[in-house]
């Protein structure tokens, strides 16, 4: 078993390329809405993880030159969604739930393996946020491709984007991070939601999502407010 390592970032490196990441995951979500190329916006959406990944790669190497088990546990869950993305028009509703599924089970073992080796790290936390923001973009992608709703699902996927935007334009930090049962609640809806159009009608997944929509508003509304003080 490896030390316990905690690699840091200088504040402003990855605060700088973090927003680089959000504008590049806008900017494709907008050549998705504009083109309706699923193509396009994983092809775009691989590049930006890319060059992100790559700016930190001495990070990304500090435990191994493939990151360590939470790392590559990540990274899978990222390959995954990008699939997902590529593939989606070809496969069953039912198996897009289910590797959807398979995609949270991950997150969950990521952060268990990062603690039970005593790999954690700062670029591993953010690489964890950045591929759950990437699933969420993602699905809503997926949805709109497959027609079940329109380009408002892409939405809730933007708004986290765009919350980092913000912060950087007012050069406020992001309000900590510690546990929220609120952020875990808005989390696991809008997961659910997303997942829901695969086995539900509209008329029960459609409310759903506008909930999760003004949840995550809410929700950011408040860490905003709490990064201004």
């Amino acid at each position: 078993m490896r030390p316990a390592v905690q690699p840091t970032i200088p504040p402003r490196s990855l605060e700088t390329s973090v927003k680089f990441l959000s504008l590049a995951m806008i900017f494709t979500a907008l050549v998705f809405a504009f083109t309706d190329s699923v193509g396009w916006y994983i092809s775009l959406s691989v590049i930006s993880i890319l060059i992100w990944s790559g700016w930190h790669r001495e990070q990304w190497q500090v435990f191994g030159i493939f990151g360590g088990v939470a790392n590559v546990l990540t990274g899978l869950r990222w390959l995954g969604i990008a699939a997902l993305g590529i593939f989606c028009e070809q496969l069953h509703p039912y198996i897009i739930l289910v590797l959807g599924i398979l995609v949270l089970v991950l997150d969950g073992l990521d952060g268990y393996y990062a603690r039970k080796y005593q790999t954690t790290s700062i670029f591993g936390d953010v690489f964890d946020k950045e591929t759950d923001a990437f699933f969420v973009l993602t699905y809503g992608v997926i949805i709109v491709s497959l027609g079940l709703a329109g380009s408002w699902v892409l939405l809730p996927g933007l708004l986290r984007y765009g919350y980092v935007i913000i912060l950087a334009y007012i050069d406020k930090p992001p309000n900590p991070s510690d546990y929220s049962y609120r952020r875990r609640f808005v989390g696991m809806w809008m997961m659910g939601t997303l997942l829901a159009p695969f086995v539900v009608p509209a008329w029960m997944y459609v409310p759903g999502l506008i909930a999760a929509i003004a949840m995550t508003l809410y929700s950011f509304a408040i860490d905003l407010r709490g990064s201004w003080r």
